[in-house]
């Protein structure tokens, strides 16, 4: 790994060090690391490094105050949503967002993209759903195989924000063992809600095991998609630091050996540890990987953008495969097929249709979604197919 990585990798480290590393900035080094900074949006973090480099002061105070100014409207925007589902009495689990900001020294550094609740009761969701129209949310057409997305604009301010509206905890998979234990942990009856207070309001929030099997199930998604950053690994570092005694670990190697995504969370546990400052008594048992996968792996990440900036321009991809062909596409296609019509698609009689219908759209949303050609679409599927090679998830199962 190039040692700007390290040095980078170093002072993220040190958000949360006990004892802060002493780094010494070289002048040429600036623009690398800056670049670092502006990318995985963590430069209020790297600003107290370079403060004296002016050269790179603009526009790490201009990206500083951006994710900080973000991080209040989105609070406030959490607020204001929580208070409809709770004047309602609608139950519902807090994802990711202020809930893993707080576990940040300073919680407003962290940047924050959108609110996400989930919300396993099917009439639970429905009220939910009437409740939002009802108060202004405007339901964006765009189909998700796991969330309804929801837009409200602020009367006064004319600012937007958006809510994701989970039906299903992460989006669905090619293999379908993974879809169902996923469904079944994240299930109504199966967790124990836990309460977080944030401020002057208490939320519900996944427990501590399930959390981490979240983490890891949306980190996966995200790199599937076209890669997640560093936020995501400071998250889940930060996070276990904080709730490591609260944390089952038989039963999360259970859940990740049972999904067949072991190889994912092993290389995750032991990047963080060697880079980010896991603790060594989070998991200490677990086998330790190799330290070039490691290294190929947090430099895809860090030369990967943050999870928010990513292009529209690529396919996602539903898992690994060993090689890429037309029976490869059928399957992706398939499966597409049966998120557009969650309903249609039970009637085996209908598929041609679906599949036709599916594959029109696709050709539709390719041209005036991703800007992009069928060609170059297919070539970016198999970009991405190669590169969750390295974490071998389901075993690639073809």
């Amino acid at each position: 790994m190039n040692a700007i990585y390290l040095k980078y990798l170093r002072m993220i480290r040190n958000i949360h060090a006990v004892t802060k590393e002493t780094l010494c900035i070289k002048p040429e080094e600036v623009p690398y690391l800056l670049s670092l900074a502006q990318r995985h949006f963590t430069s209020p973090f790297l600003f107290s490094y370079m403060e004296s480099y002016p050269e790179a002061v603009p526009a790490l105070k201009q990206q500083s105050k951006m994710i900080m100014y973000q991080y209040y409207q989105i609070e406030h925007f959490t607020e204001l949503t929580i208070s409809l589902m709770d004047e309602s009495g609608i139950p519902y689990y807090l994802l990711k967002g202020i809930s893993l900001a707080s576990y940040y020294p300073f919680p407003e550094y962290r940047k924050l993209g959108d609110l996400d609740l989930y919300i396993p009761d099917a009439s639970a969701l429905k009220k939910a759903e009437k409740v939002l129209e009802d108060h202004g949310f405007i339901l964006d057409p765009d189909v998700s195989d796991h969330h309804s997305t929801y837009v409200y604009t602020f009367p006064k301010t004319g600012r937007t924000y958006i809510l994701e509206l989970h039906f299903r905890i992460v989006g669905l998979y090619q293999y379908e063992k993974a879809n169902r234990i996923v469904d079944s942990i994240f299930s109504d009856s199966s967790m124990i809600p836990e309460s977080q207070t944030i401020g002057r309001h208490t939320y519900t929030v996944l427990p501590p095991t399930e959390c981490v099997f979240y983490m890891l199930h949306h980190m996966l998604k995200h790199y599937l998609y076209s890669g997640f950053g560093i936020r995501l690994l400071c998250d889940f570092t930060l996070y276990l630091n904080a709730r490591n005694a609260d944390i089952d670990y038989d039963k999360l190697h259970q859940w990740c050996r049972d999904s067949r995504i072991i190889h994912f969370y092993e290389i995750i546990i032991e990047s963080c540890r060697k880079y980010l400052g896991l603790s060594d008594s989070v998991d200490p048992f677990l086998c330790r990987d190799n330290d070039q996968t490691l290294d190929d792996f947090i430099t895809k990440i860090l030369e990967d953008q943050d999870m928010g900036t990513v292009s529209h321009s690529t396919l996602v991809g539903s898992g690994s495969y060993k090689k890429i062909n037309l029976w490869t596409y059928f399957c992706e296609g398939h499966l597409q097929m049966k998120v557009r019509f969650p309903k249609l698609h039970k009637c085996i009689l209908l598929w041609p249709v679906l599949w036709s219908i599916t594959f029109v759209c696709f050709l539709w949303n390719t041209h005036h979604y991703r800007h992009s050609t069928l060609k170059d679409t297919l070539a970016d599927f198999r970009n991405t197919n190669s590169n969750s090679q390295l974490i071998k998830i389901f075993e690639n199962q073809d």
